[in-house]
């Protein structure tokens, strides 16, 4: 239900934007024909003698009479004849022509000339003459309308391609323009992908297309796509037209309309080119100095000349706005070390480029310049720049100078000159080293920052002589000096450890030394000092270190030695049994499967009493290696004495917490001591901290919830309660250390507890041996009294 839900709302969506997308369709096709219907309006109303409104309902009227849309009437009464000549483009009186400049004003003419004239469409495919067919005349007032309307250079190759070309599939309109080195620059599109135009953004002048074609000789360029050519097609389609653009005398771009099918162009196509590349240059002229795409035009010596440039550089044009207002500048020409710094910019707004020149004061200097013709000159300008694709911030120079209506701008990188002395200070301060050259002939010395830090001297004392240099030096180190010295007037690079007298007391340093030689003669001595202490400090560190791991290795070695004594003296048997009448008691000592564990204190025992009852023991004693020995010899062996000698369970703990909580360095230790009588199957027993046994029962095993007494060694004068349960034939008794348990699981008595009821299952008894984990890194005991079952 719910993505049935989903899926309504998504179609809903759909059906909500492409309705939104056709009414948008109908909004521009309206604004398309308004100025066309609006026209004939006007005509009618003249002829007519009516006001508008009258008027549009004849022309309603006269729609429906005649079975043709409002539109195709209203470009059939305003007519659709558009003069392809320039002046019908932009029709007025024509300048008188200027004197030609100076020389030495050329640059700034031409590019004032350029700047002042927007592009005419320079037209030609047919006669001025040839008339249209009535079906073409409607369309090309209907694109003319549309154009009029248009309000910026993609709403003018949308128009032409939509209504101008008929919207015919793989239809393109496009508009380049063309850069002083030549090139050719897409300005906008309509009909190509994203990717081609992409590709297509600059082409070089030396590539043969009919784009730079058009604009090298000035005259329109007709591809059918049914004719062998040599031409090479910028984006896909077949057969093409590219009319060039002109400011003046001068190309400025090309436009071009492209179909993607081979065609066949007729006397009457090509007049109906003609006069739609004459509508389009007019809108051109009107949208073409706001669109912020036009270049302006500088000949073509000015542009090649950054090309010998060795630093970066551009050739900025401005980019005038309201009232003669510079608003940015447009890179007409870059320098080849711009070009690999920045890549290809040529075309582009610089603002769009370097956004951080208008906080810096940088673009309010180029529009002064370009406004008072004072030279530009920033020093240390620091700004954040993309390097190699990444951000840095760097420091420049930057200077500008203008050229008649452009500005030749240069900058120079002077962070990396600033920032080597600080560099070298910081690596002389990481590396604790300093560095020092005597001119023996001039008399003359140069220290490094690092050294005067080295020797305790103040910069503003200046370097000493080569002979007071050695001043610094321990006193039993300076004959030392001495020899390295007169082995670098053999020719020979010296090394010495040497020892400075500072404030810090004897400093060792490492004393590299070089010098300069010719004819026999000691021009130049350089020696470089490097702070070892660290080092030194370093290495005694890394032997005393090794000392005392070395010590410790002789430790591990000695105490791994002192468990297996202590566990083979403790345990001569790891394994133990001992039977009764109606009754079996096993026992076993797991050790660590690590040898490097030390001994722990896990040990259990069982013995046979006078009155035929048996006593079991197990206990776990804190500590490792000699006091985890010292407490299981404590307690083992006085519990089975005093057990021998009939004392209860209880009686025992207490008689043993008594006598460690008289010793000095009493030790912690858990203890279950039980007592088994056959007579009449009953276990009683007493447990001191320990964990609680087990009890197996009819294939089930449970904890048995008994009260204990804390730990041995803690409480001193503590009293054991004595617990008493009868054992029924088959019930087994688990006693245990926490060494048999998975102590990473939730609950570990718990799983123990599952674990022995599963195994005494299968097996009985006897598979209780297997459970405990075969990895260990501690003790276990475990002890299983059995009662065996009634034949």
């Amino acid at each position: 239900m719910r993505q049935a839900r989903q899926q309504a709302t998504d179609d809903d969506w759909v059906a909500r934007v492409q309705r939104l997308e056709s009414e948008l369709s109908g909004l521009r096709r309206a604004m398309r024909t308004r100025g066309l219907i609006e026209q004939a309006k006007g005509v009618l109303a003249e002829r007519l003698g009516c006001d508008p409104e009258t008027a549009f309902g004849q022309l309603s009227a006269m729609s429906q009479q005649r079975n043709v849309s409002v539109v195709d009437l209203a470009a059939d009464i305003v007519g659709a004849r558009v003069p392809a000549t320039a002046a019908a483009q932009d029709p007025g009186p024509e300048p008188e022509p200027e004197a030609a400049p100076e020389p030495a004003d050329q640059a700034a003419a031409a590019a004032a000339a350029v700047r002042g004239a927007a592009p005419r469409t320079r037209t030609g495919l047919a006669d001025a003459d040839q008339s249209l067919p009535v079906a073409q005349t409607r369309q090309l007032r209907k694109c003319l309308s549309a154009l009029d309307a248009a309000d910026d250079l993609d709403a003018l190759t949308r128009t032409l391609v939509t209504v101008g070309m008929g919207d015919p599939p793989g239809g393109v309109a496009a508009v380049f323009a063309v850069e002083p080195d030549e090139a050719i620059r897409l300005v906008t599109s309509h009909g190509w992908p994203a990717q081609v135009a992409s590709e297509w953004r600059r082409s070089p002048s030396s590539m043969p297309t009919t784009v730079g074609a058009a604009a090298r000789t000035g005259r329109p360029v007709l591809v059918d796509g049914l004719t062998d050519h040599d031409y090479v097609l910028i984006g896909p389609g077949a057969a093409r037209v590219a009319f060039p653009l002109v400011a003046g005398e001068q190309v400025v771009g090309v436009l071009v309309l492209v179909w993607h099918e081979p065609r066949e162009f007729s006397v009457a196509d090509r007049a109906y080119l003609d006069q739609l590349a004459a509508g389009a240059g007019r809108a051109l002229r009107r949208l073409w100095a706001t669109s912020g795409h036009a270049p302006t035009q500088l000949p073509l010596w000015l542009a090649s000349m950054l090309d010998v440039m060795d630093g970066p550089g551009h050739l900025l044009a401005p980019i005038h706005g309201d009232g003669d207002t510079v608003v940015d500048f447009t890179i007409a020409a870059v320098s080849p070390a711009a070009r690999r710094s920045d890549g290809e910019t040529v075309g582009r707004r610089l603002l769009d480029v370097y956004p951080q020149l208008l906080a810096n004061g940088v673009f309010d200097g180029y529009v002064r310049l370009l406004r008072d013709d004072a030279p530009f000159s920033m020093a240390a300008s620091t700004e954040e720049a993309l390097i190699e694709g990444r951000p840095r911030r760097v420091v420049l120079n930057r200077r500008a100078v203008r050229i008649g209506d452009a500005l030749l701008a240069t900058w120079a990188r002077i962070d990396d000159a600033l920032s080597n002395d600080e560099r070298m200070t910081r690596l002389e301060t990481l590396g604790r080293s300093g560095w020092a050259e005597w001119d023996l002939r001039a008399k003359d010395a140069v220290w490094s920052a690092g050294l005067y830090g080295l020797v305790d001297r103040d910069p503003a004392h200046g370097p000493t002589t080569l002979d007071k240099f050695a001043g610094f030096f321990a006193a039993a180190d300076r004959g030392a000096l001495k020899e390295l010295l007169a082995d670098l007037a053999q020719g020979d690079a010296e090394l010495a450890e040497l020892r400075l007298n500072t404030t810090r007391g004897l400093v060792p340093v490492r004393v590299f030394g070089e010098a300069d030689v010719r004819d026999g003669e000691v021009r130049l001595i350089r020696l470089v000092l490097q702070d070892v202490s660290e080092k030194r400090a370093a290495q005694d560190r890394s032997t005393r270190s090794e000392n005392a791991a070395a010590a410790r290795q002789l430790q591990l070695a000695a105490e791994q030695a002192l468990t297996s004594n202590l566990t083979r003296l403790l345990y001569p048997n790891r394994d133990l049994a001992l039977t009764g009448p109606g009754v079996r008691v096993t026992g076993r000592h797991y050790a660590a499967t690590s040898p490097r564990t030390p001994l722990r204190g896990d040990f259990c025992d069982a013995d046979r009493l006078e009155d035929g009852s048996l006593l079991c023991v197990i206990g776990d004693a804190c500590g490792t290696g000699l006091v985890a020995a010292a407490a299981v010899v404590r307690l083992r062996f006085p519990v089975m004495a005093l057990g021998m000698a009939g004392a209860a369970p209880a009686d025992i703990l207490r008689s043993i917490n008594d006598m460690i909580m008289r010793a000095p360095d009493a030790p912690l230790a858990s203890l279950l001591i039980a007592r088994y009588t056959p007579q009449n199957g009953t276990v009683t027993w007493a447990s001191a901290g320990h964990l609680q046994p087990i009890l197996v029962r009819g294939g089930e095993a449970h904890m048995v919830e008994e009260p204990t007494g804390p730990m041995l060694g803690m409480v001193e004068g503590q009293r054991f309660a004595t617990a008493t349960m009868a054992l029924a034939p088959g019930d087994s008794l688990v006693a245990f250390t926490d060494g048999v348990l998975h102590r990473r699981k939730r609950d570990p008595l718990a799983d123990f507890r599952d674990r022995v009821e599963a195994a005494h299952r299968t097996g009985g008894s006897t598979a209780l041996w297997e459970i405990t984990p075969t990895e260990r890194d501690d003790e276990a005991c475990m002890l299983v009294l059995d009662v065996e079952a009634a034949r």
